[in-house]
């Protein structure tokens, strides 16, 4: 009998469920509503930092979604910390950085803040 009970209840709640009419099902005059589409345009602020032509790299595989001043404003990471945040921005973010550059995406993102922190 438990399991009589949801099949029922799926019964009754899809009981209540309207189906929509196709265009050529609308009886007594209804007419299909039209959606009226335009083009709208944004301006976005001027880019005053840029990344130096050394880090090609870096504007190839991250500046799609990070500005250059966010990138530049990172907090000193170490190249593990900079391997995993790539590896985070790939597998969480469906970044499409190809694994094969994640060496060299490494070193630039360490050269860009000046060497790798000290460590504790």
């Amino acid at each position: 009998m438990k399991r009589v009970i949801p099949a029922i209840a799926l019964l009754v709640t899809l009981a209540g469920c309207q189906r929509y009419a196709a265009p050529h099902e609308m009886r007594g005059g209804d007419t299909p509503q039209s959606i009226a589409i335009s083009s709208q345009s944004i301006t976005l602020p001027t880019e005053t930092v840029t990344l130096p032509a050394s880090a090609d790299i870096i504007t190839t595989n991250c500046t799609a979604c990070h500005s250059a001043e966010l990138i530049l404003t990172q907090p000193k990471l170490t190249p593990e910390q900079w391997a995993a945040e790539v590896t985070k921005m790939r597998g969480a973010y469906k970044a499409t950085i190809a694994e094969s550059d994640d060496p060299k995406l490494v070193a630039a993102l360490v050269a860009l803040q000046g060497g790798a922190p000290a460590q504790p």
